[in-house]
């Protein structure tokens, strides 16, 4: 009975989502292994699995914010140069821009809008939209 390789097993059940074999290996290992060194094992196994369930939550709510930004400006992307909005509004390219819009991963992480750039985007769509409306063409 080594703990390592029972934890191990203990993961891929929970991976697999099958709660029956989760139940019982996690029921073994705590019938089993009851060490203090054994117990601090077991807490130090499931503090590292709770930091990569919220991780992965985390990068899932980021992914779904990109979502809702990306369709949000579906229909603005084809009247808008979004070229311009980043120049003009931003100082910065297209690229960067896209990387926002689309939560594209950067360093590991999907790229997504401070609440600063959120509020200078709404700026930019606004002051574009009166500029559109004081335009009237005279023959």
């Amino acid at each position: 009975m080594e703990l390592k390789k029972e934890l191990e097993a203990l993961k891929s059940y929970m991976d697999s989502g099958d709660e029956v074999k989760f139940e019982a290996q996690s029921d073994y290992i705590h019938q089993y292994f009851t060490s203090e060194e054994d117990q601090k094992k077991i807490d130090r196994f499931i503090a590292s699995e709770l930091l990569n369930i919220s991780q992965s939550t985390e990068d899932v709510i980021k992914k779904a914010e990109a979502t809702v930004i990306k369709l949000q400006l579906k229909d603005i992307n084809e009247i808008v140069s979004l070229s311009y909005v980043a120049k003009k509004y931003f100082n910065k390219d297209r690229s960067w821009l896209h990387q926002k819009i689309n939560g594209n991963l950067k360093n590991g992480k999907p790229a997504k809008f401070t609440d600063k750039e959120i509020d200078t985007f709404n700026f930019a769509i606004q002051d574009i939209s009166k500029k559109l409306g004081s335009i009237a063409i005279h023959s």
